[in-house]
C-alpha cells in the first residue's frame, strides 16, 4: 500500500480550523503496467482513472529495466502485461519473474491482439506465473474496469493471504457473479488457484490446472446453466463465426435471465478444499449427459468444464437437478516454496516433527525462511499461533531488533528451512536490496494478521464437516470414460 497526499489547495490553515473538503488524503495502490503501444496506454489509463479516482496510481516504465527496476522496489499486487507489444518484451518479463517468483509474486492482468496471437498460446507460454486473465485490445474499454474491481474488491485472498487464521486454518467464502461478467469470470478462479498457491496449500505446477477448471465450470454455469444455451445452440451460434459471449448478451436482454447470478463458494481446510458452483437455471439430466460422454466422442468438447475439473480434482459431485456441480480437491501435506534466488547457498536444514527450532531467551542470531512444514508457536508453554510457508519467515523482529526470541517454535509435522545468519542476510540484501523492503512488507502484513486473528476469534463458528457427498448428488466419473 502507498501513501500518496494530494492537496487541491496548499494554504495554510491555523490548527483547530476546518480544512476545505476539497483537501484529499487518499491511499493509492500502485499498478505497473508493461505497454509501451501509446493507443493501448491511453485506453489503460482512461479506464483507470475514470473507474477508480484516488484509488489506483499507474506506472508505465519505457524500458525492460525500468519495469523490473519498479517490480522489485515499489512490489506492486497488481501487474498489467500487454503480451503483444513489439516495443517491451513481455517473454523477458516472465523470465525474471521466474527467475525469483518468491518476489514477484503480484497478479497479473493479461491484454493481446487477437489479430496478431492466439490466446491460447499466450495462456500455454504464461502459465507458470500468476496470469489471473487475459482480455483482447477490444475489450480493454468494456471489461478492464469490471477486472480490477473483482481484484481490487477480493485481494485479500492473494495479495493478504497471510491474513488467514492460523489456529483454525481454515478459509471460507463466497463469490456472486453476474452472467454480463462473463469474459470476466476467469478472474475468480485465478483469485482463488493463487491463494492455494501463496497459503502453501498446493505446489504452483498446480495452479494453472485448478484455475481453469473453475473457470471452465464458471462460464458452463452461465452459458448453459442460467442463460438456458443448448449444446446444439452453441454450435450452430459459434459456427455463424459469432462469440458466445455475444449470445450471451442476447439472452440477458430477457430481465428474469439477466437477474440470475452464478453462487462460488469455497471452503478451504487443512487437509483438503472444496468448491461449490450453483446456477439459477432449469438444470439438466446430468446422468443421461453421462452416458452421452461415454458414446459420444465428440461430445467431450461440449464437456470441457467437467473433464478440465475431473483432472484436478478428487471428486466431481453434481445434484440431481444439474443446477449445482461440487469439486474437491485432497491438498499436499508437503508443498515446498522455492528458495529466494539470494538465498539459495545458504545451509538447508531438514525438520521433523517435534523438533524445536528456537527457544524463547535464546539471542536471535538468525532468520528461517520456511520453505515447507508447519510449526507452532508457544508463549510461556501455551500455543498462541501457528506458522505455514504462507508467512515467508520466522524469527525475523528478534533477528531485526538484535533481542533474545521472545516465543518457541516447534513442528508439527516435517519439514524444510533455510537457515540465514545475520552475516549473509546483510549480504544478500547488498545484492538483492529489494529484500530489505519486501520484509518490511512482510512484517506490517503480520501486524494486520495480528488485528485480523483477534476479530476473527469472535466470529469463527463450527461448520459440519462437508466430506461426505449428500445423497442427492451423483458423482460424475469422467476419468473412466
Amino acid at each position: 500500500m502507498t501513501l500518496v497526499l494530494l492537496f487541491a489547495d496548499t494554504r495554510e490553515f491555523p490548527i483547530g480550523e476546518k480544512v476545505p473538503d476539497r483537501t484529499i488524503i487518499t491511499f493509492m495502490e500502485y499498478i505497473v503496467a508493461s505497454c509501451s503501444d501509446k493507443v493501448i496506454t491511453e485506453k489503460i489509463r482512461k479506464v483507470v482513472e475514470e473507474d477508480f479516482p484516488n484509488e489506483f496510481l499507474l506506472q508505465f516504465p519505457t524500458t525492460e529495466k525500468a519495469i523490473l527496476e519498479r517490480l522489485n522496489f515499489e512490489l506492486p499486487e497488481l501487474v498489467i502485461v500487454n503480451f503483444s507489444d513489439e516495443g517491451l518484451s513481455s517473454d523477458y518479463l516472465r523470465d525474471q519473474i521466474l527467475d525469483d517468483s518468491w518476489l514477484h509474486n503480484f497478479g497479473i492482468v493479461g491484454l493481446y491482439d487477437r489479430k496478431k496471437d492466439r490466446e491460447e498460446n499466450i495462456i500455454e507460454a504464461n502459465k507458470d506465473i500468476n496470469l489471473l486473465t487475459l482480455m483482447d485490445y477490444s475489450r480493454i474499454e468494456s471489461h478492464l474496469g469490471k477486472t480490477l474491481r473483482i481484484i481490487n474488491s477480493n485481494r485479500q485472498l492473494i495479495f493478504q493471504g497471510f491474513l488467514a487464521d492460523k489456529l483454525v486454518n481454515r478459509m471460507t467464502g463466497s463469490f456472486q457473479i453476474d452472467n454480463h461478467d462473463y469474459l470476466v469470470a476467469p478472474v475468480y478462479g485465478g483469485l482463488l488457484a493463487v491463494s492455494l498457491v501463496r497459503m502453501g496449500k498446493i505446489p504452483e505446477e498446480d495452479r494453472h490446472g485448478v484455475q481453469m477448471a473453475l473457470s471452465e465450470l464458471i462460464l458452463n454455469s452461465i452459458e448453459h446453466g442460467n442463460c438456458g444455451i443448448s449444446y446444439s445452440e452453441k454450435s450452430e451460434w459459434l459456427a455463424t463465426g459469432e462469440a458466445i459471449n455475444e449470445l450471451i448478451i442476447e439472452r440477458c436482454k430477457d430481465p428474469k435471465v439477466a437477474r440470475k447470478k452464478v453462487t462460488l463458494d469455497w471452503d478451504i481446510g487443512e487437509e483438503s478444499c472444496r468448491f461449490t458452483i450453483k446456477d439459477e437455471g432449469k438444470g439438466f439430466d446430468v446422468l443421461a449427459f453421462r452416458d452421452k460422454l461415454k458414446s459420444d466422442a465428440n461430445d467431450r468438447l461440449h464437456g470441457r468444464g467437467i473433464v478440465m475439473a475431473q483432472m484436478v480434482a478428487d471428486k466431481l459431485l453434481y445434484n440431481k437437478a444439474g443446477t449445482q456441480v461440487s469439486i474437491s480437491i485432497s491438498l499436499k501435506k508437503q508443498v515446498e516454496n522455492a528458495a529466494p534466488a539470494g538465498f539459495r547457498e545458504e545451509e538447508v536444514l531438514k525438520v521433523k516433527a517435534g523438533d524445536t527450532l528456537m527457544r524463547a531467551g535464546e539471542f536471535g542470531d538468525c532468520i528461517y525462511y520456511i520453505s515447507s512444514g508447519k510449526y507452532t508457536v508457544y508463549h510461556r508453554d501455551n500455543p498462541v499461533g501457528r506458522i505455514t510457508p504462507a508467512d515467508i519467515f520466522m524469527g525475523e523482529m528478534a533477528f531485526l531488533l538484535n533481542n533474545a526470541r521472545s516465543a518457541t517454535v516447534v513442528a508439527d509435522t516435517p519439514g524444510q528451512v533455510i537457515r540465514i545468519p545475520r552475516k549473509s542476510f546483510i549480504e544478500v540484501v547488498k545484492n538483492y536490496p529489494q529484500y530489505s523492503i519486501f520484509l518490511s512488507k512482510i512484517l506490517a502484513q503480520k501486524l494486520v494478521r495480528s488485528n485480523e486473528n483477534v476479530a476473527a476469534e469472535q466470529t469463527v463458528a463450527v461448520q459440519a464437516d462437508c466430506d461426505d457427498a449428500e445423497p442427492d448428488f451423483v458423482d460424475v466419473e469422467i476419468s473412466q470414460l
